[in-house]
């Protein structure tokens, strides 16, 4: 392994011509600098420099190895100030995002949207899946995730971002063809929209409930699909009622294009966290992304919490 201080060393006796000099210059011993050389030349199995008590002169395989060792030096010196200029500079560089497909439709496909109209010295590359994503293995930045409490032991940091609650849902309009109380008992009734499963089920919990005990609803679903997006359209054309996360139908519950249904049960609890390596090292524009999307859930929670 190449060490960096010989090249130094080296350049710096070539510049003052001689061993004198340059240990004045440097504050180092004559001795030291001349081991430093002395082991430089044996690794490299060349006399890079002839030197006696009379005279001093660089050999030409020395004058050549010297531009090079000025160049590798520069060139270390630009990557150690590109460093400090990121660190103290504007946000800027890729940040590698990744986010459940749902949570991309809404909200953090608009939060990120935003993020970089404030800062345009910054790209984002934002896999949207449902997979689970190796931060290490596929250079992933930030990884906002979805998942029931309690979470699973991990390495990784993990900072929550909102809860990740479903409600049931239906429109004014067509609550009012229902013409009856709406009810644990005749939900399964309804006309509802639900996922691709071979058995579509919702499980309640009283929100009164101290021993966690719940009841379960199996219902048949006109329509069935595996986008959230799909699913509120048709819900707010009145095709039926249907579970879809509190985050992604605030808007309309506060307006009153929604309401919630039998709001003394709740469906089971989730978290939204974003999880990263280590906040330790990380480059000025994950970390400001990093806050952003905090903050940006922290409104979010807010707003939701008026309307609950």
């Amino acid at each position: 392994m190449q060490n960096l201080n010989d090249y130094y060393y080296f350049v710096q006796v070539v510049k003052y011509q001689g061993f004198t000099k340059a240990s004045e210059a440097l504050g180092i011993t004559k001795s030291k600098l001349s081991r430093h050389i002395s082991d430089l030349e044996n690794r490299l199995h060349v006399r890079l420099l002839q030197r006696n008590t009379r005279k001093f002169a660089v050999t030409a395989v020395g004058q050549e190895f010297f531009e090079y060792c000025i160049k590798i030096l520069d060139q270390v010196e630009a990557a150690e100030n590109f460093v400090e200029q990121s660190l103290s500079s504007e946000p800027s560089g890729l940040i590698r995002i990744s986010c459940p497909i749902g949570l991309v439709e809404f909200p953090l496909g608009n939060m990120i949207a935003k993020f970089m109209q404030h800062y345009p010295r910054v790209q984002v590359h934002l896999v949207a899946t449902n997979r689970k994503i190796d931060l290490i293995e596929e250079g992933i930045d930030l990884a906002v995730r979805v998942r029931n409490l309690p979470l699973e032991d991990s390495d990784l940091i993990v900072r929550e971002l909102d809860a990740w609650q479903h409600v049931l849902v239906a429109t004014p309009e067509l609550i009012q063809q229902i013409h009856e109380p709406i009810h644990l008992d005749n939900l399964a009734q309804l006309p509802s929209i639900g996922f691709h499963v071979p058995k579509s089920i919702w499980r309640f919990q009283s929100k009164f409930d101290t021993v966690n005990q719940f009841q379960e609803v199996e219902f048949f679903p006109r329509l069935k699909t595996d986008n959230f997006a799909a699913m509120k359209s048709a819900v707010l054309n009145s095709v039926g009622i249907a579970s879809l996360p509190r985050v992604f139908v605030y808007e309309e519950l506060n307006q009153g294009t929604l309401v919630e249904l039998v709001p003394e049960w709740e469906l089971p609890r989730g978290v939204i966290h974003v999880a990263y390596t280590s906040r330790q090292g990380m480059m000025p524009a994950v970390r400001c992304l990093l806050d952003y999307l905090i903050e940006e859930f922290k409104k979010l929670s807010c707003q939701n919490h008026k309307i609950i």
